[in-house]
């Protein structure tokens, strides 16, 4: 553990075998401290609404959706397969077709990879993408083995600290900047913490051309300062964590290297923090499952703050 560093990431910082990385830190007494922050018992739902408008970068698609069934020819089928429904009875369903990247999600360690010299790319914990990818994923690393989230979770709200509604452009936060945010909000980052980051972008949700055009994001030193604050989750109200354009031409998303493939730290994307922040509630328990797709890279989440 000790000689683990950003450039001696493998084995991982929790052993040689694992798939879960900083989520070893939910343990059943973790879980039963970020319960007691409960005092209201309201929720407040993080996740944006999926439909077929949605900001989504081209790489992973746009979502569809269609009615695959309605009552009305949806009773054909219960006739012909269970019998004549007498009662009045019928059902009408929806199909998806999205990416596991799709709206408010969280990324999977097997999403990314760096490229090593001799030519092969390494996901976490140095396990070779070409040892295990095929048609449905992979089959090391695959969503099915992230454990559901339930934490404290922490909201850093920079663009407030900063006096502006939203970040620019290609703005890279700096830890200085988290630590200032902190403070000023008289909050603290603990072990085992899901630490939201406000940045004001979340506000072109409803403008995907603006969205997509670029973000504000974590600079590259917050890597470090996550793997000594030991968090287990970044949230961001943004489609990619990273500043883009980068921080560093040349250098993208060094963050979802740091993060998903050195550090064991997952990364939420497109997080609906305007509630939580137009309220100043900082401290949470937060909550979330993804879906358990074996192979998958990533997931849409409901994510919720409870206080």
């Amino acid at each position: 553990m000790s000689e683990w560093s950003f450039e001696n990431w493998y084995p991982s910082r929790f052993g040689a075998d694992d798939q879960i990385g900083a989520f070893n830190l939910i343990t059943p007494e973790s879980i039963l401290k970020a319960v007691r922050l409960v005092r209201t018992g309201v929720i407040y739902d993080l996740s944006f609404v999926i439909d077929q408008d949605i900001p989504i970068p081209g790489f992973h698609g746009s979502p569809f959706t269609n009615t695959q069934y309605t009552l009305e020819n949806g009773v054909e089928w219960h006739n012909k397969r269970m019998g004549e429904m007498k009662n009045g009875y019928s059902a009408q369903n929806l199909r998806l077709s999205i990416s596991d990247h799709t709206g408010t999600h969280i990324d999977q360690f097997n999403h990314i990879g760096e490229l090593q010299p001799d030519g092969d790319y390494l996901l976490y914990n140095g396990i070779r993408n070409k040892e295990v990818v095929s048609t449905f994923g992979t089959s090391r690393l695959g969503l099915e083995t992230m454990p559901p989230m339930i934490a404290r979770g922490i909201l850093i709200d920079v663009a407030g600290f900063k006096g502006v509604d939203m970040l620019p452009m290609g703005y890279a936060i700096q830890p200085d900047e988290l630590d200032a945010a902190l403070a000023a909000q008289g909050t603290t980052v603990e072990e085992g913490d899901v630490v939201l980051v406000h940045t004001g972008w979340g506000k072109h949700w409803l403008d995907p051309d603006t969205m997509m055009q670029g973000e504000p994001g974590l600079g590259k030193a917050c890597g470090p300062w996550a793997v000594e604050k030991n968090i287990i989750c970044w949230g961001v109200d943004q489609f990619a964590t990273d500043p883009i354009p980068y921080e560093n031409p040349g250098e993208a998303l060094p963050m979802h290297i740091s993060m998903l493939v050195k550090a064991g730290i997952r990364l939420m994307e497109n997080v609906n923090m305007q509630e939580i922040v137009d309220r100043r509630i900082y401290e949470f328990l937060i909550v979330a499952a993804p879906l358990k797709i074996k192979g998958a890279t990533g997931s849409p989440l409901r994510l919720l703050a409870i206080t």
